[in-house]
Parts: C-alpha cells; sequence; structure tokens
C-alpha cells in the first residue's frame, strides 16, 4: 500500500527501525528524467527498504519500476523502456569507504546534511537504467524494417562512391 513520502528522510534512524518506505513519483516531478521522456505522464513505483547488513552498515534495498516513453535514436520514434530494478545500497561517508564495499552493494553518499533526497534517489536510479542510446529491438523498429524490405538500397549506402559513380555515368552518356 502507497504512503505520503516525505521529500527528504533520515535513512539511518529508518535502517535503525528496520523500516520500509512504498509509493510512486509521477514522471513529469522528475526535471532531469522528464527533459528525456517523450511522454512523461506516468509514474515511477518504488519501494526503500532500509536496514543493516551482517557488516552493521546501513543499507537501503531500492526496488524501482516504471515506464520509459524515450524516443528510438534509430526511427526516431517512440518506445517503451521497462525498468524493474533492485538495487542494493550502502550508506557511505566517502570514497574510502565506497571501495572497501563489497561488490554486491552500490555506495550511496549522503548529502552534508545526512538525508536522503528520496526523489533525487528514484530520478539517479531511472537515469542510470536509460541506455546511452536507446533503441527498439530489430524486429520493431521501423528504420530496421525498412533496411530489410530494401537491401539493396543498404548496399549502396555502404559505399560512399557509388554516388560519384553514377553522375560519372550520367556524364559520359551525355
Amino acid at each position: 500500500m502507497s504512503q505520503r513520502i516525505p521529500d527528504r528522510v533520515d535513512p539511518r534512524r529508518l535502517a535503525r527501525e528496520g523500516q520500509t518506505l512504498s509509493g510512486s513519483l509521477p514522471l513529469d516531478s522528475l526535471p532531469r528524467l522528464a527533459a528525456l521522456l517523450q511522454d512523461a505522464t506516468k509514474e515511477a513505483d518504488f519501494s526503500l527498504r532500509f536496514g543493516r547488513d551482517r557488516e552493521r552498515r546501513f543499507t537501503v534495498d531500492l526496488a524501482l519500476k516504471a515506464e520509459l516513453v524515450l524516443e528510438c535514436q534509430r526511427c526516431l520514434e517512440s518506445m517503451v523502456l521497462e525498468v524493474d530494478t533492485h538495487t542494493p545500497l550502502a550508506l557511505v561517508a566517502g570514497p574510502m569507504e565506497a571501495e572497501q564495499l563489497p561488490a554486491e552493494l552500490d555506495p550511496l553518499t549522503l548529502a552534508a546534511e545526512e538525508y536522503l533526497d528520496v526523489a533525487a534517489l528514484v530520478e539517479d536510479e531511472l537515469l542510470l537504467a536509460i541506455p546511452a542510446s536507446p533503441r527498439h529491438a530489430d524486429a520493431e523498429c521501423s528504420s530496421h524494417l525498412k533496411e530489410q524490405q530494401n537491401p539493396l538500397a543498404e548496399r549502396e549506402n555502404d559505399n560512399p562512391f557509388a554516388i560519384l559513380a553514377k553522375l560519372r555515368d550520367g556524364e559520359n552518356h551525355n
């Protein structure tokens, strides 16, 4: 069940209490992410489970689900990227402490005031989930389908001198 999540939380206190926060955030409330989306009207569902691991480190397990509508970089049409991630995080004081974490934990460094900005954490994870060049799967991309329908055009485009050869041949006939 979703609850009203404060903008900032004290992760150490929540970890000592073994609390879990879950909720939804409108994608249009995440400005860095919304700028990359073609449709920011959807929501991201998240769950933050606070606790401690066997080494007594403060941990946050972030589970996140969202549908991001992006622009395919191949055909420039809309595509949906399904995000369903689980990220185990450990609170760290700095880079030295982060280097000592086991591989299964990602570092989470807090700002000077020691509070966790929930929306910023969700937004960061969603941004990390977006590939550098989002594209449809080959079977779904209209650009790729057009290339398959006209393989001859693709071969001509592979040769940068094909157009020059056509021009030269056209001049020889005059």
